[in-house]
């Protein structure tokens, strides 16, 4: 059980996200080739590709901060120290996890506005809630990962800079992007908590830095 919800912790936006893009893939495919060869495509073709697009944006912003890969211009909070840094990171984050509850509310309003009306799709028999209810799980999910985060670095704000920046960037090579000394390197990558590893990756990376010590 512990290996599902720590699969689904890692992977559920991604994976959500990807099966709506792909259905939107394949459904523009079809309608590109039904156009070409009988002149026509499906109706209700560019309307599910409409509802897929917005389903694969909200499930994209709970992914981004699940991840910490929001944009964000830092240019300024890297000119102070370390701690300074850390500080306004956590402040950005509680700000930005009471826009979430605030678009929650207003986007779980207008689903329950749309119930209430029974509004309908254009082309097919079915809810337009099959594509507002992206917006308040989107928000929702951002919610949880706002919060995970913030445990997170609260938890860990004594960690080194590029470790707290965003844990699983570090692990997948985003270290590069702040130290080019293999030894501090190591010194960083022991740092990021289990969690950031999935168990081959946590197996591969103890060895590798026993066999740099030895």
């Amino acid at each position: 059980m512990k290996k599902v919800i720590r699969w689904l912790d890692i992977n559920f936006e991604a994976f959500m996200g990807m099966i709506a893009f792909f259905t939107m893939l394949l459904i523009i495919l079809c309608q590109i080739f039904g156009r070409q060869i009988f002149g026509a495509g499906f109706p209700w073709g560019e309307e599910i590709c409409r509802y897929c697009y917005v389903w694969v944006c909200y499930l994209g912003l709970a992914y981004a901060t699940r991840n910490s890969i929001h944009i964000e211009i830092d240019a300024v909070r890297r000119l102070m120290p370390e701690k300074v840094q850390k500080v306004l990171m956590i402040f950005s984050q509680v700000i930005m996890m009471v826009l979430f509850i605030y678009f929650f509310k207003g986007t779980l309003d207008n689903v329950l506005r749309n119930f209430q009306s029974n509004a309908q799709a254009t082309t097919f028999n079915a809810s337009v809630n099959v594509m507002y209810l992206a917006g308040p799980i989107g928000y929702g999910l951002g919610i949880i990962r706002s919060i995970q985060t913030l445990v997170w670095k609260i938890r860990h704000f004594n960690c080194s800079m590029p470790v707290f920046v965003n844990p699983y960037a570090v692990l997948n090579g985003g270290l590069d992007n702040y130290c080019y000394d293999d030894a501090l390197k190591a010194e960083y990558r022991e740092q990021i908590p289990e969690e950031a590893y999935t168990e081959e990756e946590a197996f591969r990376a103890k060895h590798s830095l026993k066999r740099k010590e030895g």
